[in-house]
C-alpha cells in the first residue's frame, strides 16, 4: 500500500510535469504572485539549505534549491513532492488552488535517528556518524498531509517517505550540491 501511494506521489508527478532533474522556478517568483496568503512559501529550516517551493502549473511543489539536486536511488530521476498529494491518476493543473498550509520538521533523537539512518543507509555503507535527521509533515490546502524524513550528513542529505505504516526504502533519495566532488558516497 505505501509503496502505491509512493509511486503516484513521487513518480508520476515527475514524469508528468517534466521537469527531470531541473529545478522549477522558485516561490519567490511572477509565476506564485498570485498565491493565497496561507501558502508557504519559504521553507522551515534545515530544509532551506537544500530545498526550495516552487509554482507550476499544477501547484506548489517542494523539490531542490539553487545549486542542489535531488535525485532517486531508484532510477536517478529528479524528485519533487507535490502540494497536490493526488491519491490515484496523473495530477491536474491546478495552479495557484494546491499549495503547502503547513510544514512541521521535527528533529530525530536517539532512537528514532539510529532508525533512519540505518534504513537509508541500507546497501550504501555511509560513512558519518554525525548525522542529523528531521521528520517533516507537509500539509497542503485539501488537508492531506504526507511525511518524509531528511538526513544531513553535511554535505549531502537524503530523504525518503514515511506513510503511517513506516519509512519507505525504495522511496530513497539524494540530495547533492551541483558540482560536488568530494566522493562522499
Amino acid at each position: 500500500m505505501a509503496k502505491g501511494r509512493l509511486a503516484v506521489l513521487l513518480g508520476t508527478l515527475i514524469v508528468a510535469l517534466g521537469f527531470g532533474t531541473q529545478s522549477p522556478r522558485a516561490a519567490e517568483t511572477e509565476e506564485c504572485r498570485d498565491s493565497p496568503n496561507e501558502a508557504v512559501t519559504i521553507l522551515p529550516a534545515p530544509l532551506r539549505k537544500w530545498g526550495a517551493i516552487s509554482c507550476t502549473p499544477y501547484g506548489q511543489v517542494l523539490g531542490a534549491g539553487d545549486g542542489w539536486m535531488w535525485a532517486s536511488l531508484d532510477d536517478a530521476k529528479g524528485v519533487l513532492i507535490p502540494s497536490q498529494m493526488m491519491a490515484h491518476g496523473r495530477p491536474r493543473a491546478l495552479g495557484n488552488d494546491s499549495y503547502f498550509v503547513g510544514i512541521k520538521v521535527r528533529q530525530l533523537e536517539d532512537d528514532d535517528l539510529a532508525s533512519a539512518v540505518g534504513l537509508f543507509d541500507t546497501g550504501l555503507d555511509i560513512e558519518n556518524t554525525n548525522a542529523k535527521a528531521y521528520r517533516v509533515e507537509l500539509t497542503s490546502v485539501s488537508g492531506a498531509t504526507s511525511v518524509f524524513e531528511f538526513l544531513d550528513f553535511g554535505s549531502f542529505a537524503g530523504g525518503m517517505y514515511c506513510p503511517e505504516e513506516g519509512c519507505v526504502a525504495d522511496s530513497r533519495f539524494l540530495i547533492m550540491h551541483q558540482g560536488s566532488n568530494d566522493g562522499s558516497i
